[in-house]
């Protein structure tokens, strides 16, 4: 076995698209397209001949390489065509440490670091709603809250419609969450709205929104699409449509509109326990991934991260 540091000016692109494209964990993230505008710097470990490969994302500070999450980066870590045991994993983890100094990111559902005493692991919560049933099913299967205030928005006199305007979703979801994103920047709004601008080329982006009858936008969301799974990374709703429960309508609408396909809808955690709970009552299924952080930086560095 061995597991090479790659610089990303010497990655196989077609192998590494070809390992991905047949991980039993795949997911958008580690494509090179996403990678390559959210990532300030990105590098590898590869295992073998591509039969593994884990995205490396850094910065430099202090004369420091580090790894970090980037913004809209919900998951990480090794991806594999076949699931690997965990001495490979502790093996990929040990190489990552050898080549830096800090990090802090996320892994994957499908592989789970194991303990060391060389860096911490928290567990992160992820929520996923699988569409493949019919919509009465999905709502059979709702929490009551949710119906209740379903039909409270239906007299709100509330529409569900399609958007192009992903643009318009983004500055919204901006400026109802940016105190809650502080790391986020405006670059990194930017970055997304590239992302959105390819996947929108490619019919791989869902924008929907809530209006009222003045055509005021209450809530909205824009979805990134690949082979199975819909990634709710932007979702917002403003103060009158809370009042209206339009969040609620947002949501149920998507999932009727997508019921009965291969697909599944990744809520995108979260560990904020509000919203956590909002997504809960929509019954999915609850997914662990791992936040990791080592820091090996010298005195005095590493108490100023």
């Amino acid at each position: 076995m061995a597991i090479n540091y790659i610089a990303h000016k010497d990655i196989d692109i077609n192998k590494w698209d070809t390992c991905l494209s047949l991980s039993f964990n795949k997911v958008i993230y580690a494509q090179r397209f996403y990678l390559d505008q959210m990532a300030s710097n990105w590098d590898a470990l590869v295992l073998n001949d591509y039969e593994a490969i884990m995205p490396l994302s850094w910065r430099k500070k202090w004369g420091f390489k580090y790894l970090y999450q980037p913004a809209f980066t919900q998951q990480g870590g090794v991806f594999s065509i076949c699931p690997l045991d965990v001495h490979t994993l502790s093996e990929f983890m040990t190489k990552a440490t050898s080549k830096f100094k800090f990090a802090e990111f996320t892994g994957n559902t499908g592989a789970q670091f194991p303990p060391s005493d060389t860096y911490t692991l928290a567990a992160r919560l992820n929520l996923a709603l699988k569409l493949s049933d019919s919509h009465s099913d999905h709502f059979m299967r709702y929490d009551s809250i949710i119906k209740k205030n379903l039909k409270r928005a239906s007299n709100a006199d509330l529409r569900y419609i399609t958007s192009a305007d992903y643009a318009g979703i983004i500055e919204f979801y901006q400026q109802q969450y940016e105190t809650r994103l502080p790391d986020f920047n405006l670059g990194d709004y930017k970055k997304f709205e590239k992302i959105c601008d390819k996947l929108f080329s490619e019919n791989n982006l869902i924008c929907r929104t809530v209006l009222q009858q003045s055509g005021n936008v209450v809530a909205g969301m824009v979805l990134l699409k690949d082979h199975n799974r819909l990634y709710n990374l932007v979702s917002a709703v403003n103060a009158e449509g809370r009042k209206m429960q339009a969040n609620y309508l947002l949501y149920d609408k998507l999932i009727e509109e997508f019921c009965g396909q291969s697909l599944t809808l990744d809520f995108e955690g979260s560990d904020v326990p509000g919203i956590a709970e909002f997504y809960r009552r929509f019954n999915p299924e609850a997914e662990s991934y791992q936040f990791v952080r080592f820091n090996k930086l010298p005195v005095p560095f590493k108490f100023f991260k």
